[in-house]
């Protein structure tokens, strides 16, 4: 095993961001995605492309996994294309899980019993088919994030209400327990979210749609960043537009880097108490 030192692990060159973006449908979670630096995608949503289209101005280099096999050699690294990419990104895994994930396990292993394998010729799991598919997708997750670049994961939301219909939780929308342990895999888990706002206060046409991630839990939102100091480098909210490049990748990213590096500061060796 090589010692290394924590300073080190945060200087530009070497600082590999792992992220975890959850969010509705629509809100933006693939034009996140495409601000990443020399990113490859592997796009499994719905739509053409995978669902990239709202990026095709951007260029950016993508996949559409269409086996389990494909999803595992992308996150195993032993995909050519993005073997030398700068970043990775897997959009979304929800649908990944939802999609060949499922399938795999349906497959690979045996019905216990006739209506188990009714069930699963039908394409439903049931019983332990849940734990199999959370453990599988764990696994292959660990190995993706083990990879030395920025690592880019999307998720749809999963809403959680009391018996009012009142919402108390909101968390990835994976299977099993999956949805509230893989907070722990990543270093940030943001959520994307929207509101609508005025731009004059006193005329309703100025109205317009603002986004923004929340970046630390508020007893609701799963979110987390581990880059800190005893202070959160990101704000609890951060305002997300494309358009300016506010709340992109880079940017967030920066702000991050530009924390670690103000917080570290040389130790004078006259200070040093030599014990």
């Amino acid at each position: 095993m090589d010692v290394r030192n924590t300073r080190d692990t945060v200087k530009p060159e070497n600082y590999n961001w792992k992220v975890l973006l959850v969010a509705d449908a629509g809100l933006g979670k693939t034009t996140f995605v495409g601000t990443a630096p020399d990113v490859g995608i592997a796009a499994c949503e719905p739509g053409e492309g995978g669902g990239t289209l709202s990026i095709v101005k951007a260029g950016v280099d993508f996949v559409e996994p269409r086996t389990f096999a494909d999803f595992r050699s992308i996150c195993y690294d032993t995909f050519g294309p993005f073997q030398k990419k700068r970043s990775v990104a897997l959009d979304s895994l929800s649908y990944m899980v939802k999609s060949f994930i499922k399938e795999h396990v349906l497959t690979a292993f045996p019905a216990k019993n006739p209506r188990e394998a009714m069930r699963r010729a039908a394409g439903i799991p049931s019983g332990f088919d849940f734990g199999e598919i959370a453990e599988l997708t764990r696994n292959l997750l660990n190995a993706l994030l083990a990879q030395k670049k920025h690592v880019l994961v999307t998720a749809l939301a999963k809403y959680e209400k009391d018996d009012n219909g009142i919402i108390i939780r909101v968390k990835p929308d994976l299977p099993g327990a999956l949805g509230d342990a893989c907070a722990a895999m990543f270093d940030s888990v943001l959520f994307l979210k929207s509101r609508k706002l005025l731009r004059d206060p006193r005329d309703p046409r100025s109205a317009y749609i603002q986004r923004y991630f929340i970046t630390q839990t508020d007893n609701i939102h799963l979110a987390k960043d581990r880059n800190n100091s005893g202070k959160p480098f990101l704000n609890a909210e951060e305002i997300f537009d494309k358009d300016t490049g506010v709340g992109s990748f880079p940017d967030l990213l920066n702000k991050i880097l530009t924390g670690h590096a103000t917080a570290i500061q040389p130790t004078s060796a006259a200070s040093i108490e030599v014990k």
